[in-house]
């Protein structure tokens, strides 16, 4: 089936998908996942998921975008394909893994939940004084080109390696023209992907060639913070913030095969798919 085809499946089953399809597409982000499709009822993409674990480099597929037609759900359909995309992927990756709300229909697929941790710092920090400029489309598509062909891994627990492709779907979904959560910073010339609420710096990624200390982002907050709370393994950052488990945006991490990381960790924000 053309390319295309199959577009408006998926803008049935996740409104607001086909139009960010389009964004990423114009940033110069072409729609890398390969497609398995049940006629126009059912799709499973799979994506090229490298990973850093413990300082080794994976081959890991993840699927996602799973969906059936709502006339043809209940029928098999996406379970079938699903094995299909398995069974082709034995040769192609170490393990595969996705995220889902639905965790017990991939159960039966022999997947199982691997537990993410967020980790906690209890830290007063006051306002910042360094400045920084929030990322707008198309005004700073280049920036967000350079950094992410150019970016350190955020930690040597766990990386995913993405050149943007991921990153840029997960940041204009739902805040286009602005990237969620992305602020460059000129002076770390950095961009710290972060919110603050109820004076707790969420902190989701840090991209740059070289990340900076943790002191040097703390300068920029734009309101005063009593904690932080890293969305990623913060080794290059502190060893004294605590992991606790948490479930992000209800998406359970989820892996077929051996996954091979005993130590807390989580996918960070801009990298899940």
């Amino acid at each position: 089936m053309e390319k295309r085809a199959y577009f408006d499946l998926l803008e049935d089953c996740f409104p607001g998908m086909k139009p960010s399809i389009a964004r990423c597409e114009k940033l110069g982000f072409p729609w890398a996942s390969r497609t398995f499709l049940k006629e126009d009822l059912a799709h499973v993409g799979y994506l090229n998921y490298p990973m850093i674990l413990d300082g080794k480099n994976y081959h890991v597929g993840a699927l996602h975008a799973v969906c059936t037609k709502s006339s043809h759900r209940g029928q098999g359909l996406a379970s079938t394909l699903i094995q299909e995309v398995l069974n082709w992927a034995k040769d192609q990756a170490d393990f595969v893994v996705l995220f889902t709300e639905i965790p017990l229909f991939y159960e039966r697929l022999s997947f199982r939940v691997i537990q993410e941790h967020r980790f906690a710092l209890p830290l007063s920090y006051p306002k910042g004084s360094m400045a920084l400029k929030e990322l707008t489309v198309p005004e700073d598509n280049a920036l967000f080109h350079r950094f992410f062909e150019n970016r350190s891994p955020i930690s040597n627990v766990l990386s995913v390696k993405d050149d943007g492709t991921i990153a840029s779907f997960n940041t204009l979904f739902s805040t286009y023209p602005k990237f969620w959560s992305l602020h460059y910073s000129p002076a770390l010339d950095a961009i710290l992907s972060f919110e603050i609420k109820d004076k707790t710096l969420h902190l989701y990624d840090v991209i740059a060639k070289k990340l900076p200390p943790l002191e040097q982002i703390l300068k920029h907050l734009p309101e005063p913070i009593h904690q932080i709370y890293f969305y990623f393994s913060p080794d290059f950052f502190t060893d004294a913030a605590v992991p606790e488990p948490f479930v992000f945006d209800k998406g359970h991490f989820m892996v077929h095969g051996d996954w091979p990381l005993t130590k807390p960790f989580m996918i960070p924000p801009l990298s899940r798919c």
